[in-house]
């Protein structure tokens, strides 16, 4: 392993930071903008950023014609699936709630791979991965008992979408094996866009960009290039310096930083249930994380 650069960890830091911002940004911009218009914009800023760098850093490399199905298949879970339906349920979901829901990546990508025909969980990941999704049954149990409607459905379109997540990491292992993992993040984001641009040409008809203010203007750049651009350009450097266990187990500290910020900035409140979901779901997620644990992204 390459020897660890003096500024990785604060790399990591700042990546933790700006994945947690971007539950709160989410719901500040979703206040100005419909959240199919946002994704439209959101895309097309991330990917016309991705794509130029990844030219410059990787030039004359491309996806073979044989692997394109594979990206496409990629691109849709990504962006329609995974990050359109973020910022859908982000709606109504709570930032805090969105955070700890992001964390059961790694579990959900364990049981997809033992369904794909990997190694079933021991015991150890067994026990992790049932406490983990006990804290999130927890969680919506309280929203229920609540009748919280759209807070509940926010929460089930957010888990949706954390599912689409760990399909599109257990997906592109195979991929990301061939080929570097930022050619393969900027080409799935292409196809995932061009998938999206039926919906978000829908969608933008009659959306009148005056009524947006600056705040709501930084926040698309925000999301588009911090969250969809920066942060993966952090997280693969990570990974080629730091196991992926390592750097997924940093990325779980994403909800506590995330129901603080919310709770400092939104004016958020914590329910008395959500320090026990927490500490089920990212106990859980500890425990079953294996030595080489599947690669958990960043969120959204």
């Amino acid at each position: 392993m390459p020897r660890r650069p003096a500024l990785l960890l604060p790399a990591l830091a700042v990546n933790v930071i700006i994945a947690s911002g971007t539950f709160l940004v989410a719901k500040r911009t979703l206040a100005e903008f419909p959240p199919l218009t946002l994704a439209l914009l959101r895309f097309l800023l991330a990917a016309g950023s991705l794509w130029p760098l990844t030219r410059l850093l990787l030039r004359g490399r491309r996806i073979e014609r044989a692997d394109r199905p594979r990206i496409l298949l990629l691109g849709l879970l990504a962006v329609p699936l995974n990050q359109g339906l973020f910022l859908v349920g982000m709606q109504w979901a709570s930032a805090s709630h969105a955070a700890l829901l992001y964390a059961l990546t790694p579990a959900f990508a364990i049981l997809f791979l033992a369904l794909g025909g990997g190694p079933p969980p021991g015991a150890r990941q067994a026990v992790g991965i049932a406490l983990a999704f006990a804290g999130v049954l927890a969680l919506m149990l309280q929203r229920g008992l609540h009748f919280d409607r759209h807070s509940l459905a926010g929460d089930a379109v957010i888990l949706v979408a954390v599912v689409a997540w760990a399909l599109y990491l257990v997906a592109g292992r195979t991929v990301t094996r061939r080929y570097d993992p930022l050619l393969v993040t900027t080409e799935s984001l292409l196809a995932g866009t061009a998938l999206y641009l039926p919906i978000g040409i829908v969608a933008i008809r009659g959306f009148d960009p005056r009524s947006i203010s600056v705040a709501g203007w930084v926040g698309l750049l925000y999301l588009a290039w911090l969250t969809s651009a920066v942060n993966y350009v952090i997280w693969f450097w990570g990974l080629r310096h730091l196991k992926p266990g390592t750097v997924a187990l940093l990325t779980n500290v994403q909800p506590v930083v995330t129901a603080a910020m919310a709770w400092a900035f939104l004016r958020e409140p914590l329910p008395a249930g959500f320090a026990l979901s927490s500490a089920l779901v990212l106990g859980g997620v500890w425990i079953a994380q294996p030595r080489q644990a599947p690669e958990e992204g960043p969120a959204g």
